[in-house]
């Protein structure tokens, strides 16, 4: 069953869409899990009732976990991926890690990078 999200109007924010489409891969209580917030939470933004003035954090917190991540070495993935790709160790032997890691050391979205930004 697909998330309603129509309480966002015709024309949802991006996050709020990649966030609905992560829960109807899986379900909402997961999602809240691995996103470190409550299943309330995620049922209340995706009906657009979070009680709270922003939703500039679950904004980040969707952003950084679940949004599109173009990649140099391994095409579309999400940020989440992104971010377990970087952590993992250098390999000399392994073509795609070098790959990686090369791509990785420049990245705007890699934090360490210098530029400010990047999915945390």
């Amino acid at each position: 069953m697909k998330t309603d999200i129509s309480a966002w109007g015709s024309n949802p924010p991006e996050w709020v869409v990649a966030l609905a489409a992560e829960v109807d891969s899986s379900n909402r209580a997961a999602v809240a899990r691995r996103m470190g917030i409550s299943r309330t939470s995620v049922s209340l933004v995706l009906a657009n009732k979070y009680p709270s003035p922003s939703t500039h954090g679950i904004e980040r917190k969707v952003t950084a976990m679940f949004s599109g991540v173009s990649c140099p070495v391994m095409g579309e993935i999400t940020a989440e991926q992104c971010q377990t790709e970087r952590k993992k160790p250098f390999v000399a032997s392994n073509t795609t890690r070098i790959r990686l890691y090369r791509a990785c050391s420049s990245c705007p979205h890699n934090p360490a990078s210098g530029d400010g930004h990047g999915c945390k």
